[in-house]
């Protein structure tokens, strides 16, 4: 069944609706509301399905009664006359207005009241055909309306509330007419009679309807139970298989996520011809900070790295990521090796800037090793070769005497065409989908 509940902002306001239906369903007795925010998202998940089968009901009830106009003819022409006359003229366009108002965006108490109106002329046109057609047939056509009136307390899928004001209302209507119209031919006591007869017949019609409009209530609560524990259990299992690709420290993708963002990225470029680069980064004399200020300070300063090579990448489409220790990498899509040079340059030049508190001299530096690759469908050249080019770069970078970016030059495939220009901004974007951070 499909819900219309909001889900709540936090996991406080969750476990008070969990809290809230759980009290509903432990609640006894023959009432049939529930506080207003439950009471809310029961109608708007029932109503619609609800006021199309009453309105399918209407049109259905209508359609029997203009059957039984032969019944009238036989009577007798002036009980057809009239029968033909209001039917068509009273009750064929109230259940039309009612339809209407019933599959339109309209308040819950107009489309309670169009409902039983039809139904309340109707039972009136049978209690007059009644007098009209004399006492021969008097009594068939009461026993008519008691019958009416007990199906559509049975059988009319209205809101229980709305099935007692009905019921008691044509039973008003009922009584009435059956003393007044007649109060020398029958007198009260066959009336009273017949009263009592429809009522026998409608209270355990009325007890029905109140049955299962609360095995409904209870369907509607055990529903939305399971919805929410099954949102709260898939919620869970996302954070956790999120947390899985973290790494706990630094908040960066950990090295299990960027090998398979490495290969998923790479088909994209290499299936559509596009540029993809990639960064190492590794934190200079790192050993030393740990020796000398110790491995909490060494700790904060790996978390102040990771913020700033994520603040020096461009957001949403490159991925960063802890490769291990004091070393991270960065895939950089539609990237070729000078623009690969460039965020590294980018991310060297504010980590030296940046103040690290606790650190000797408080100034951290570190070593980018770039590397890109234009390549082809069906290229020899790997993922794994591409970090190993951007290895390799890092290893010369270190050896010309560290804080510096250096650059492969260009990894390009065999038998490839020249490389192209740079990549402009108006180059159409991979389809990333979560991989940047």
């Amino acid at each position: 069944m499909p819900s219309s509940l909001a889900l709540p902002a936090t996991s406080t306001e969750r476990k008070g609706q969990i809290a809230d239906i759980e009290a509903a369903l432990a609640t006894g007795g023959l009432r049939l509301r529930f506080i207003p925010w439950l009471e809310k998202g029961y109608d708007e998940v029932r109503s619609p399905a609800r006021n199309r089968s009453i309105a399918r009901y209407l049109v259905i009830y209508l359609a029997a009664k203009l059957l039984f106009l032969w019944c009238n003819l036989k009577v007798g022409s002036t009980v057809f006359r009239v029968s033909m006359t209001l039917r068509l003229g009273i009750v064929l366009p109230l259940t039309v207005l009612a339809v209407y108002l019933l599959l339109g965006p309209f308040p819950a108490w107009v489309k309670g009241l169009a409902a039983f109106v039809p139904l309340t002329a109707e039972t009136a046109l049978v209690m007059l055909l009644g007098r009209l057609s004399g006492s021969a047939a008097a009594d068939r056509y009461v026993f008519a309306a008691g019958i009416g009136i007990f199906a559509q307390t049975l059988l009319m899928p209205a809101p229980f509330r709305y099935s007692v004001r009905g019921l008691f209302v044509n039973l008003a209507l009922f009584c009435s007419m059956g003393l007044a119209v007649w109060p020398g031919h029958f007198g009260p006591r066959i009336s009273s009679d017949y009263l009592i007869f429809v009522v026998g017949f409608s209270l355990p019609a009325l007890y029905e309807r109140h049955s299962r409009e609360r095995s409904r209530r209870r369907d509607f609560l055990l529903n939305e139970l399971n919805r929410m524990r099954v949102e709260d259990i898939l919620t869970m299992n996302a954070q956790l298989s999120r947390l899985s690709n973290l790494d706990p420290l630094t908040g960066l993708f950990n090295r299990r996520y960027l090998d398979a963002a490495l290969v998923r990225l790479c088909k994209v470029a290499f299936s559509k011809g596009r540029w993809i680069g990639i960064l190492m980064i590794d934190i200079d004399h790192f050993k030393e900070v740990n020796d000398i200020a110790g491995h909490q300070h060494g700790d904060l300063c790996l978390e102040q790295v990771a913020q700033l090579l994520q603040n020096s990448v461009r957001v949403g489409v490159d991925t960063v990521a802890r490769y291990g220790g004091e070393e991270f990498c960065a895939i950089l899509p539609d990237a070729d090796e000078q623009q690969a040079t460039a965020i590294g340059e980018r991310a060297r030049k504010s980590i030296e800037a940046a103040s690290f508190p606790g650190v000797p001299g408080s100034v951290v530096t570190v070593s980018a090793g770039a590397a890109a690759i234009r390549g082809r469908i069906g290229s020899p050249f790997t993922p794994a070769e591409l970090v190993a080019s951007a290895d390799r770069a890092l290893l010369a970078a270190k050896r010309a005497g560290r804080n510096r970016v250096i650059c492969t030059g260009q990894y390009a495939v065999p038998e490839m065409a020249p490389p192209p220009s740079p990549i402009t901004p108006q180059l159409e974007p991979l389809p990333l989908g979560s991989e940047g951070f």
